[in-house]
């Protein structure tokens, strides 16, 4: 469930006062404070009158051309690294991708190593020297030739957490560094052990996914990195493109939060990007004044509900009919507004194969009897015999 609606909706229960803060509100609650159907405060400046900190765009083109790349860091990065460690100040380095390396590709026959339960690529995780699938847990050793044309020439493609702290503990060999991810902090406690670490200065450098972007306050953060903003901005969803911005500007407001102004180092190969610009200018408004109109054109949230059903099966032949169906079902009602059914990005999760359909609902429809002909379309679609076995999930807002 999505807390912030669940909050909406116990305070109107209530009658209670909701505040919701953010540096960066979706798009949702952002449009509802300008149709006034909530209040809008705006704090223009930081605590203690602080200045934002400054934000540089390095373009690795640029770095990759020069020859100046040390692993994944460009010469920018390194150097405020080395700056901040020689003024006893701390870093955060954000990659949103944990392991250490994304895949394992032969150098001949490009080869990848794939979960045997998902179509999705293995990561390779160092510390257990496993391959293993982010998806089901599936794992496997790492093989020592390629399986498909017996080269031994197996090359790692693409980078994690792991890898940074890797290079990191390579290219400072004194500074003292920790991981904030998925697998640093599955044992009782250790999240706020490591968050501790760090508060006390035993930790110079916390390398982490987007666990260290958002909430952290602490007093010596000079420097945050942003390993590969193009991971954020390329992901497949009408979101990308706010969820990016909304990290990028979070993990920079962790920088140089007391005594001193901050500085922020991202690494991109699309220096002009739009959302990078803004991000630049920590200029919320006029990034949600650019992609507004791309949303209405599309009829996307804001100007539209939008409900998300997964339909999920063993044989990919039956799949397949029972989505024609169900969409031939929904279409009757609502016509152009659904969209698929289509196979999502990873198409088999688990041994199971997914189809997914999308409704947009719009705004001046009412909502209530939507989902009253959805829900009734799909229990019907349950009593026909041959998709009994077919699960259906439904999703709303998503």
């Amino acid at each position: 469930y999505s807390a912030r609606d669940l909050a909406v909706v116990m305070a109107k229960l209530f009658h209670a006062r909701l505040i919701l803060g953010s540096a960066t509100p979706s798009f949702e609650s952002y449009f509802n404070a300008k149709n006034n159907k909530y209040h809008l405060v705006t704090l223009n400046q930081r605590f203690a009158k602080i200045e934002m900190p400054e934000i540089i765009v390095d373009d690795l083109k640029i770095e990759t051309r020069r020859k100046t790349m040390q692993a994944n860091f460009g010469k920018t990065l390194v150097e405020a690294i080395k700056q901040t460690l020689q003024e006893k100040n701390q870093i955060i380095l954000f990659q949103n991708r944990r392991g250490f390396s994304l895949r394992i590709e032969c150098d001949h026959c490009k080869y990848i190593p794939y979960c045997i339960n998902c179509d999705v690529s293995l990561t390779y995780h160092k510390n257990q020297n496993i391959l293993k699938c982010h998806y089901c847990g599936y794992t496997c050793s790492l093989p020592a030739e390629c399986p498909s044309c017996h080269s031994t020439d197996l090359k790692m493609q693409g980078f994690g957490t792991e890898r940074i702290e890797d290079d990191i503990q390579i290219l400072f060999p004194d500074a003292r560094t920790a991981r904030l991810d998925l697998d640093t902090t599955r044992s009782k406690n250790s999240y706020q052990y490591i968050l501790e670490q760090f508060q006390n200065k035993e930790t110079d450098i916390l390398v982490g996914t987007q666990m260290v972007t958002k909430g952290l306050d602490f007093d010596d953060v000079k420097t945050v990195g942003v390993l590969n903003a193009d991971n954020l901005l390329s992901y497949p969803d009408f979101r990308a493109f706010e969820r990016a911005f909304q990290l990028m500007e979070q993990v920079s407001g962790r920088a140089g939060r007391k005594n001193t102004k901050g500085k922020v180092i991202i690494q991109t190969y699309q220096p002009q990007h739009p959302v990078i610009l803004n991000v630049i200018n920590h200029d919320y408004q006029k990034f949600y004044e650019e992609q507004m109109p791309i949303r209405r054109q599309f009829n996307y949230p804001p100007y539209s509900r939008l409900i998300l059903i997964r339909l999920k099966d063993r044989e990919v032949n039956k799949l397949n009919d029972a989505a024609n169906e169900l969409a031939k079902l929904l279409r009757q009602a609502f016509k152009n507004n659904l969209l698929g059914p289509e196979y999502p990005v990873i198409s088999r999760v688990k041994n199971l194969y997914i189809k997914q359909m999308m409704i947009k609902i719009n705004k001046e429809l009412n909502s209530t009897k939507a989902k009253a002909f959805i829900k009734n379309t799909i229990e019907n679609f349950k009593h026909i015999n041959e998709f009994k076995s077919v699960k259906i999930q439904i999703d709303v807002d998503p």
